[in-house]
């Protein structure tokens, strides 16, 4: 009979074996046969330390034990060794070990001699891993032929079939052809290689390097630069819902479940649906076949980015071919087959212009189908060339990762593109709008001109993020886009721009878990803002000029950002400007962070000077930091003073603040003591401005005399910026707290926005300390009164932004426990409840009046709003729904919630990340939800991919400001637990000893602010 021991068995004196031992007054004695086993088990831990060194060190290293019985397959029966599958732990190892010297395998004791010279704190230098395609072919066109099957069975089992042949040019003398291939099951008897005009199949063999997903078809005689092949295969592949390649989505129609086949290339994934030259350089055209089954009890259609040409039947099958599309890269291209139908107009352009959704809600895409062609005639009459496809499709699908993707010529977007009366809300219209916007701003902005590589992928997103913004607020002036994006987007990212773990908008980028990082905010909002800038310096009428001149040289290609200051440069000298754009805007695309602006008063008016603005880290630490641009900006300057305040932004005014660090003096009347400036007006430019206190004091007596002589969006700047200047330790947070004195006057939307955030991070990081009920207290006695005066009545005719105003207001209202705010959402939803079938709470306050009667509530509420959940179908109604789940004091019902997000029958894989986030906004639900990241990474990485992850850990790390939590995520560092978001990790470190470092500094000054009898200490 075999024993089992334990590590701690071999540490405990030896008195699991006190029946041959004694212990007498002189010492400790055993007798000789335990004395020899003591003696053998020393041995054992020798070889158990080197059996561990063998498994812990990088490569595949196994130690291969003998033995003469059966120990889990350790043998081959056949006198040979085999490996353990799987390898065993350490502890297994080690047990294992013991058990079989002590049944006299000594054999063992030798079988990882030389283990214990290894170094075991020194493992080799990763090499560097080229991730690019070889430059030796490219593509110059596609026939793609693919058939999902996916009507009906076991969804386990679906999966789709095609083929595909490359036309490809040799550029230098190869004797191999490299492509992108991934999660792909090939039929390599299939594989065909002919040189053009030639019959014989050069073929030989093939190589998968599953790392780089590289197929390499190696060929039987070395091909001479300038000759053209073509490469051809068949294969098939697995239609999952994991919402990347070709995959698979579903929506009920009553009680059956409806599939449809669906794509998202972007970045790296269309090499799961075909194999391809996946890279956004590697541009050709396409012949796209599609096949779908017929006599399905419904009618099933296929989509693609060109219109199609001609189709046939085979056997069960139809197939529509589509025309040749023009050149474009793979990520690009999408391939739908499903049962909806759509609405269609035509532009001023003689555009087809179509909203396709699924046949039970063709009728809420009426609002998508209106907006978007307003949306899309105005891009045409600015930009040329002009349009280049026949048509251009939007389609809603029941699950996608992205808000949005822009397919040329076929859209794909969340559900949330429909716009359900007595349902959706106000900012449900807005998002409709502008990621609309978005979408068709990308059909010039990175389908027309692409990014030379990953690295510029910010010449796609910056563009379209500040364009999607900027058209919706030319054509719909009262909703206050650019207002809405600046206290929004600009706010919110400058706080992770502030951080040393930022990066440039150009960044370096080579394997697919780098590339998808670059798709954050830095790249979107940041960019949407340097954006600004340029449009800003430049004005729109010359900005479009030089957007022309680059989308017309470098149509069909790619660019990098030197190509797009070549084109504004050159749209700048023929206005008879000139301005050099290169040296303007290189040094904010090139370097991490920004600056902040330091005013100073002098006596003949003030003096302004740069420095890079950090949070967490002091200029000490920083000090070895480089940059291109030694972390210097050309900043340009706009301002105004109290004598002659004037907000409207001249951009031919600028004063240029240089990249050489240099000062800049203004010359400005400064009589009296209650003058003030201004510097940024309307923060069109992307930086912060910190003043001496006196200026401070100025700018706050004028906000609490008179608030509307500011400008509303600098009203929103002095507050944002004063919160950050006191993170960054730049500024007393006593002065910081006074710029929000004003907010009892305050009805407007920007300045309780960045109330909003300031104090929301503030609500985080006192949420667990003695003085939270206290900071409660305040924040109601803060909004009760505006609230009071705007009411919570929302009426048709309300602009958004008011509308927006009240939500916000009433959200804290209700969170800090505003009786009428509380009063009005318990009545509300106890209406609802006792009759499910009317629900007469506005849409605008649902999700607030939901988490309300949760949050005060018990199990019945929860289990009211969930078993609505589970029978809602609208997606807008759906999201309100889990969001107020989350909003529950019951751990144990937090806990489900969490559960619930990896369940696709209860939660679609697109909104796992925000089902986690609800709960870790939650007070009870910040360590559930940072134990559930922490548990299932594994799952959350293959469920959401790498991109989605990194905003999850974001999000569940915010309100984390102690020790306890900074050691939690230095220990998931140190044993490589980091999924494929390392970076992100370095930046939640960074980000809770920020958290750290603030509420170190500040919790006595919030508390004297909480209470004014209490003195800070110093």
């Amino acid at each position: 009979m075999s024993s089992s021991y334990r590590l701690s068995d071999l540490n405990n004196g030896g008195e699991n074996y006190s029946s041959k031992s004694g212990k007498v007054e002189g010492g400790f004695f055993v007798s000789t046969g335990t004395g020899f086993i003591l003696v053998l088990v020393a041995i054992l831990i020798s070889v158990g330390v080197g059996l561990i060194v063998h498994l812990a060190a990088p490569g595949e290293v196994i130690c291969h034990c003998h033995s003469d019985s059966d120990h889990g397959g350790v043998t081959d029966g056949q006198g040979g060794v085999q490996p353990t599958t799987p390898p065993l732990d350490n502890s297994t190892i080690m047990a294992l070990c013991v058990e079989w010297a002590l049944t006299g395998n000594t054999e063992i004791c030798t079988a990882c001699a030389a283990a214990p010279t290894l170094p075991p704190t020194t493992p080799p230098t990763a090499p560097t891993i080229d991730y690019r395609l070889p430059t030796n072919t490219r593509p110059y066109h596609y026939n793609v032929d693919l058939q999902p099957n996916m009507y009906s069975g076991d969804p386990e089992a679906f999966n789709f079939q095609g083929s595909v042949k490359i036309w490809i040019q040799c550029l230098e003398d190869t004797t191999e052809i490299t492509l992108h291939a991934h999660r792909l099951d090939i039929n390599y008897a299939t594989i065909e290689v002919l040189s053009e005009g030639e019959t014989a199949n050069l073929y030989r063999a093939y190589r998968n390097d599953t790392v780089r997903q590289f197929l390499i078809i190696e060929l039987t005689e070395s091909m001479v630069a300038g000759t053209n092949l073509s490469v051809s295969m068949s294969f098939e592949g697995p239609l999952q819902g994991d919402g990347t390649g070709l995959y698979l989505s579903s929506y009920m129609d009553g009680t059956t479940t409806v599939y449809l086949a669906t794509t998202k290339f972007e970045p790296p994934y269309a090499r799961r649906a075909f194999p391809c030259y996946d890279e956004p350089a590697q541009k050709a055209t396409f012949n796209i076949t599609l096949r779908k089954r017929l006599n399905t009890g419904r009618n099933y259609i296929t989509l693609s980015n060109m219109n199609i040409i001609n189709n046939s039947t085979s056997g069960d099958y139809g197939i529509d071919y589509y025309a040749t599309s023009v050149v474009m890269p793979t990520y690009l291209l999408a391939f739908i087959v499903c049962d909806y139908e759509y609405t269609e107009s035509i532009s001023d352009t003689n555009i087809a212009y179509r909203t396709y959704a699924k046949p039970i809600s063709i009728q809420y895409a009426q609002m998508a189908q209106e907006h978007g062609l307003r949306i899309f005639n105005r891009f045409e009459s600015y930009f040329t060339p002009s349009y280049s496809l026949p048509k251009i499709d939007n389609i809603a699908i029941p699950d996608f990762n992205s808000g949005a993707m822009e397919n040329w010529g076929l859209i794909t977007y969340r559900e949330g593109l429909l716009y359900i009366p007595g349902t959706s809300k106000a900012s449900d219209e807005k998002w409709i709008a502008e990621v609309i916007s978005h979408e068709i701003a990308h059909q010039w902005f990175g389908n027309l001109v692409s990014p030379k590589w990953w690295s510029w992928i910010w010449l796609n997103e910056a563009f379209a993020s500040f364009w999607d913004y900027h058209i919706v607020g030319e054509l719909y002036p009262s909703w206050r886009s650019l207002d809405q994006e600046i206290v929004i987007g600009t706010h919110s990212v400058m706080e992770t721009d502030a951080l040393r773990s930022s990066h440039p908008l150009t960044s370096d980028a080579e394997s697919n878990s780098e590339i998808t990082s670059l798709f954050d905010s830095i790249t979107y909002a940041k960019g949407s803002a340097i954006v600004k800038m340029m449009h800003f310096i430049m004005g729109q009428a010359n900005f479009i000029q030089g957007l022309n001149l680059y989308l017309d040289k470098h149509q069909y290609d790619v660019a990098e950002h030197q190509d797009l200051w070549d084109s504004l440069n050159e749209a700048s000298a023929a206005n008879n400007e000139n301005l050099n754009m290169t040296s303007i805007m290189d040094p904010w695309v090139t370097q991490a962070n920004y600056p902040v602006v330091m005013v100073t008063k002098t006596a003949a008016g003030y003096e302004l000077t740069q420095k890079r603005f950090l949070i967490g880290s002091t200029d000490e630490e920083a000090a070895g930091d480089s940059a291109l641009y030694g972390y210097k900006w050309p900043i340009p300057i706009s301002y105004t003073t109290r004598n002659n305040a004037n907000f409207t932004a001249d951009r031919l005014a600028i004063t240029m603040l240089p990249v050489t660090g240099a000062k800049v003096d203004i010359t400005t009347d400064i009589a009296d003591e209650d003058n003030w400036i201004i510097i940024n007006l309307q923060q069109h430019g992307y930086y912060r401005v910190n003043y001496d206190e006196a200026n401070w004091n100025a700018l706050i007596k004028q906000l609490n005399t008179n608030h509307t002589v500011i400008h509303t969006l600098n009203r929103a700047q002095i507050i944002n910026d004063a919160e950050n200047m006191a993170k960054a330790g730049l500024l007393d947070t006593s002065i910081a707290l006074q710029t929000l004195d004003f907010l009892k006057n305050e009805t407007d939307y920007p300045a309780w926005r960045a109330f909003a955030r300031g104090m929301g991070y503030v609500d985080h990081m006192l949420e667990r300390t003695d003085i939270y009920d206290s900071f409660s207290i305040k924040m109601k006695n803060m909004v009760e009164g505006p609230l009071t005066t705007l009411g919570l009545e929302i009426r048709e005719e309300m602009e958004h932004i008011d509308i927006f105003t009240i939500t916000l207001l009433a959200s804290y209202a209700c969170k800090y426990g505003v009786e009428f705010c509380t009063n009005e959402a318990r009545v509300q939803f106890e209406n609802w409840r006792n009759n499910s079938t009317v629900n007469s709470i506005d849409p605008n306050l649902r999700a607030l009046f939901y988490c309300t009667a949760v949050r005060n509530g018990g199990y019945e509420e929860w289990n009211f709003i969930y078993e609505q959940y589970k029978q809602e179908q609208r997606s807008t109604e759906k999201d309100a729904l889990r969001e107020a789940l989350a909003c529950s004091t019951h751990v144990s019902l937090l806990q489900r919630v969490l559960d619930m997000s990896l369940n696709p029958d209860e939660v679609r894989p697109q909104d796992i990340r925000t089902t986690i986030v609800y709960v870790a906004q939650n007070p009870l639900g910040v360590d559930l939800a940072w134990n559930f990241f922490r548990d299932r990474l594994t799952e959350l990485d293959a469920s959401m991919g790498s991109s989605t992850l990194a905003r999850l850990l974001v999000s569940v790390t915010q309100k984390f400001n102690t020790q306890f939590y900074l050691d939690q995520i230095q220990e998931m560092i140190n044993h490589g637990q980091t999924a494929s978001i390392s970076g992100s990790f370095r930046t939640a470190v960074e980000k809770t000893e920020a958290n750290m470092e603030w509420l170190n500094n500040n919790y006595d000054y919030y508390k004297n602010w909480l209470n004014p009898t209490i003195t800070p200490t110093a």
